[in-house]
């Protein structure tokens, strides 16, 4: 019998399925991973830092406090702010730490919860402000923060943001370096649900401090007066709107039947 060799059609070596389909199904499968390992350690982030000593704590806080001290200013209101914290977070009976609050010139509107006890309040905020009331709401908005840990698990989520894309693009790698600050930027902030429920306790200090709610959603009605229109930049954002902000307030205020009187002027 004679032996005839077939042709060969088809080459072993070359896949039949496009190399950019390959690669980007690759790519998918790596980002899968690296967010289940983020949600992973998201949620031990979320049940260690309830568990953190404040002995603990006080050390991470040496991560921020030298640059706040470095670019904190002067301010006449300063014992001002610092005497009204302390009335707060005693009516709060927050008794567990001492608490400090730091006064940043820069027009950013904002307020900032870090670990350690410190509130960071920057002047544009300060700027917008017309009540001591108003301001009482903002301090306990930040002491609700303190209360329910989210400070510690937003840093937590942060650190380890930083850690896998330390991972990934290197420690010493430019894109690293500025993805790292980007996330721990985003990640300090605190979710929509951690913001309202810091809102109420603002709310319940307020009340106890002043006897009622005047002032409690001044400030996030002028904020939503400068933001209308702006509703769709809220859907990738960690606050939520400031008109729900508002609303929600207000519908606690009546549920609860809390009195709202005249608020105490502002004196810089």
């Amino acid at each position: 019998m004679k032996y005839t060799p077939r042709r060969i059609t088809e080459n072993v070596n070359i896949s039949k399925t496009s190399p950019l389909r390959e690669f980007f199904t690759l790519l998918l499968g790596i980002l899968a991973f690296l967010v289940g390992v983020y949600f992973l350690l998201g949620l031990a982030v979320n049940l260690i830092a309830p568990r953190i000593s404040t002995g603990l704590e006080d050390r991470l806080a040496s991560l921020f406090t030298a640059y706040y001290a470095a670019e904190e200013a002067e301010s006449p209101v300063q014992a001002h702010l610092q005497a009204l914290l302390d009335d707060l977070a005693a009516a709060a009976d927050q008794h567990n730490r001492s608490y400090q609050v730091h006064v940043i010139v820069d027009p950013m509107v904002n307020a900032v919860a870090l670990p350690g006890g410190h509130i960071v309040l920057y002047s544009g905020l300060l700027d917008q402000v017309r009540s001591e009331n108003e301001v009482a709401m903002i301090l306990g908005h930040e002491l609700g923060h303190f209360a329910n840990r989210d400070h510690l698990k937003g840093l937590g989520r942060g650190l380890v943001l930083v850690a896998l894309s330390a991972a990934i693009l290197g420690v010493d790698s430019k894109a690293s370096q500025m993805l790292q600050s980007l996330l721990v930027t985003t990640e300090m902030r605190f979710s929509r649900k951690q913001e309202l429920l810091a809102d109420a306790w603002g709310l319940e200090l307020l009340v106890r401090k002043y006897g009622h709610a005047g002032g409690a959603t001044d400030f996030f009605r002028r904020v939503h007066e400068k933001e209308r229109g702006k509703r769709f930049a809220y859907l990738f954002a960690t606050h939520p709107y400031p008109e729900k902000r508002v609303r929600s307030l207000e519908m606690f205020i009546r549920e609860r039947q809390i009195p709202v009187d005249e608020t105490v002027p502002f004196s810089r």
